[in-house]
């Protein structure tokens, strides 16, 4: 990874598009600040689309788009996208068919209850209810002290299930088929804006901070991670090609001023 600070300019004034995660990126120890959910009007402002790609659910995404300035969001580790037509009404695509299939998330949350009787320390999200396509176990939101051990052998369990696993900087998902964030990003960029691949590589950047946000840190040219990534690079095969001083929403901030300043 480099610094921030080796991103030119010249790159940073092709960018009109940031997509980004939300917790621990975004956040920050959990909390929306207001100077962070104030960048961004000033990227709207600046004419950069900002578009979250994240873990939490499709009815978090709802949310959003309903609250956030933004026009497009990626939810449930690229499992379910939602845009603003030409119309302004909100649209809502799950990627996979599959997922929609007779008793899928129900076994997906008889999983979930089996796993948190296991193992206490741990719970099924809170946000469980609004998802569409995955189970969701806290192991860092609101379970606490949580280690290593417990989370691999609660991966090593969904995957004896058949099932898929992503884990982010408080969540471990499971899922099936395969689906990863950049699964969701492209048929996003296409619906919401009409951009192929290749514009997507041309003219949107992706910032994040975790195990599941490799897909995109491999797969977008401008990739950043804000600093707390260090701590996960250990499981993310292809790190973030640069990455912020600040941690958090504060690195969120950083490349969005840069961003910002460059256009101006």
């Amino acid at each position: 990874m480099q610094p921030l600070s080796a991103l030119n300019n010249a790159t940073l004034k092709r960018i009109d598009h940031l997509l980004f995660d939300v917790d621990e990126t975004f956040t920050t120890h959990g909390l929306m600040r207001a100077e962070t959910y104030a960048t961004l009007f000033a990227l709207r402002d600046a004419g950069i689309t900002a578009v979250p790609v994240t873990g939490r659910p499709s009815g978090w995404g709802n949310v959003m788009l309903s609250t956030w300035p933004i026009k497009a969001c990626v939810t449930e580790n690229g499992g379910v996208i939602a845009w603003k037509n030409a119309t302004g009404i909100a649209v809502q695509q799950v990627i996979h068919n599959e997922h929609r299939g007779e008793g899928y998330i129900e076994k997906l949350r008889a999983l979930g209850s089996a796993i948190a009787a296991k193992y206490p320390q741990v719970r099924v999200s809170a946000d469980q209810p609004y998802r569409l396509t995955d189970l969701a176990i806290d192991y860092a939101e609101q379970s606490h002290n949580v280690g290593p051990d417990v989370v691999a052998e609660i991966v090593s369990w969904m995957r004896s299930e058949g099932y898929l696993v992503a884990v982010s900087s408080i969540h471990i998902h499971a899922y099936k088929p395969e689906n990863q964030k950049a699964d969701g990003v492209y048929p996003l960029m296409q619906a919401a804006f009409a951009m192929d691949l290749q514009a997507v590589h041309a003219r949107a950047a992706f910032i994040g901070d975790s195990p599941n946000d490799a897909s995109l840190f491999a797969a977008i040219p401008v990739s950043v991670g804000v600093a707390n990534v260090r701590g996960s690079l250990d499981k993310i095969h292809t790190p973030p090609a640069y990455v912020t001083d600040a941690e958090c929403g504060a690195g969120f901030i950083e490349f969005a001023q840069r961003l910002i300043a460059a256009r101006a």
